[in-house]
This record gives C-alpha cells, structure tokens and sequence, in this order.
C-alpha cells in the first residue's frame, strides 16, 4: 500500500499552519485543521491521509503531522459528526478522526447501512463509543426499527455509549452489554496501550503493555446468545485489537444458526497477531471449520495482510 504523502504546497500550508498554532493556541489552530480534514475526507484517499495526519503513532506517512499538544489541550469536544451528537475525547484516536475528518472508516459505515434493512439485529463487537452501533441503530430508526446489541467491556466507555444513545434518542434500539467475548468464560484484564495516551480507549486490549484499566468478565457469543434469548441476527462488526480469532471461536453455534444471510464483518489485525503467536493460517482454520471464506471490502493483492480493515466472511 502506497503511504499519503504532502506535496510541497500542502506541506507549506500545513507547516504554517502548526506554526500559526504557536500564536493562537491549540484549539483555533485544531479547528481550522479538522476543516480542511473535513473537506478532503469526501473521498476515501483524503479520509487515509488525514487519519494517517493525526495518528498518535508514527505510521511511516510523509506528511506535516499537527502537535499533540493540539489534542491534549481542552480535549472534551462536543461535535455533530454522521448526523449524530457525539462528547468526544480528542485525546483517543478513533474520537479524534471522528471530529476531525466528519467520519470514520466511512467505506464500513456505507457497507453496513446499505445491508440494513427494518427489523434487523446487529451486534457490534468492540463497540467502544458507539460509532458503528449508533450509526447503525440511526439507520435501523430511518428504516423504521431494529436493535443494535453493543458489546463493549470497558466502564467508562460503555457509559459513554449509553449517553450517546439516550443523547441521540436511540437507547430503545441499543442494548449495551459490558463484557468482553471470547473462547471462554472467565475474567480477564482490561490494559491500556503503552504507546499511546492512557485517555485513548479505543486501542485498549487483553493483552496490552500499559496500565490494567480493569477486570472485565468474559463470555462467550454463544452463551451469551442463549442466556439473551437471541432468536435473530443479522450482521456482526468484530473488532477487538487481535482476539478476533477467540470470538470467532466462541460464536460457533450463532454464526451457524444465523445461517448464510448473515452479515459478518472482521477487522484485521495482523500485526497484533503475529505479537500474541496467531497465523492468518489459525484464522484460515478457523473459517474452514466454520464453513466461511473471507472477501475483501475493496480489491486487494492480500486480504490477510490488511491492517486496521474488514474482512466479510462469507458462506462457502
């Protein structure tokens, strides 16, 4: 994958811009940034470069990158952003591409609302804040009802995702549940990543490096689908920093009796897999086991090795 780069008029802009910065403060300057980011985010190749221009980490892109410094002052947001109201984080990635770019992972965003239609259940797994669950519980309200089921382990977040829903008037259609999935049951450690702010939730794992946030009880789909009385579902969002292959696995009984019209959507993380001692070949067993192939989203030489993006498994 070829990475953005600035060319040398954007590169001029954008320098002054964070130069600008140092004379009017961090939140003038940040918001002119997310106004220029929101224009470019219209197409797909502005989107990536602005989420490569903001990453907290150094993602090999060659581009002006704003000061953390911009985030990290008066973080707390209010914002409009996918015709919802959002509290935001500026200090958390996802909530940063959000207020900045107007969206995130739009091209999932379009995939899951055109699938949708009245009376669905979708579960998003690794809901986080709530973009794709209250996105898609919108978009189930505009249809004319559904439910959303959020599975989301971390406290804070899941109260975040509450709000959200109540703040947008979408609670009657979001069911929040706080717990982790995965093989089995248990309890488990919730931990931040190292490599980035402490305040950035969406990159916290079970096998993370930073601080232990929490203990989180973990179940499986499975059984949580037979305690919850789950008689449907309709389309799934995995998306869990590298345990994709444990939930998967204890989804066994669900995915199959939700049969051939379900909508499932996995995000890769091969980098996090290689880390934890997981092969695309493991994942590959797994989807064989499972009567499922994985397709990519958009055309690609190696599905496998896409990071940060979704796979559909598919019937074989």
């Amino acid at each position: 994958m070829t990475l953005p780069a600035d060319g040398p008029v954007s590169r001029a802009l954008w320098r002054g811009l964070v130069a600008a910065g140092r004379v009017t403060g961090p939140r003038p300057a940040r918001k002119v940034a997310a106004l220029a980011m929101r224009a470019a985010a219209r197409t797909g190749e502005g989107w990536t470069t602005a989420v490569h221009r903001v990453a907290s980490r150094d993602t090999g892109a060659d581009l002006v990158k704003p000061p953390p410094g911009w985030w990290t002052a008066s973080p707390l947001v209010r914002a409009r952003r996918l015709g919802l109201t959002w509290e935001l984080d500026l200090r958390d990635n996802l909530e940063r591409v959000l207020w900045c770019t107007g969206t995130y992972e739009p091209a999932l965003l379009s995939f899951l609302a055109a699938g949708l239609r009245a009376g669905d259940v979708v579960a998003d797994i690794g809901a986080h804040i709530g973009v794709h669950s209250l996105t898609a519980a919108a978009r189930l309200r505009a249809l004319g009802g559904g439910r959303v089921l959020a599975f989301e382990p971390a406290r804070d977040s899941a109260d975040r995702l509450r709000a959200g829903a109540a703040a947008n008037g979408l609670d009657g259609l979001v069911t929040v549940a706080e717990t982790a999935l995965g093989a089995g049951p248990g309890v488990a450690a919730l931990v931040a990543d190292a490599a980035y702010d402490e305040a950035d939730a969406g990159v916290r794992s079970l096998h993370g490096t930073g601080r232990v946030v929490q203990e989180v009880p973990v179940t499986t789909f499975d059984a949580w689908a037979e305690g919850a009385g789950l008689d449907r579902l309709d389309a799934v969002k995995l998306d869990v920093e590298g345990a994709e292959l444990d939930v998967l696995r204890g989804a066994r009984e669900t995915i199959r009796v939700a049969g051939p019209a379900l909508t499932l959507l996995v995000e890769m993380h091969p980098t996090v897999w290689r880390e934890l001692g997981i092969s695309k070949r493991d994942l590959q067993a797994e989807l064989e086991r499972q009567g499922l192939r994985a397709e990519p989203l958009r055309p690609v030489a190696d599905p496998w090795a896409l990071e940060g993006e979704c796979l559909r498994l598919v019937r074989r």
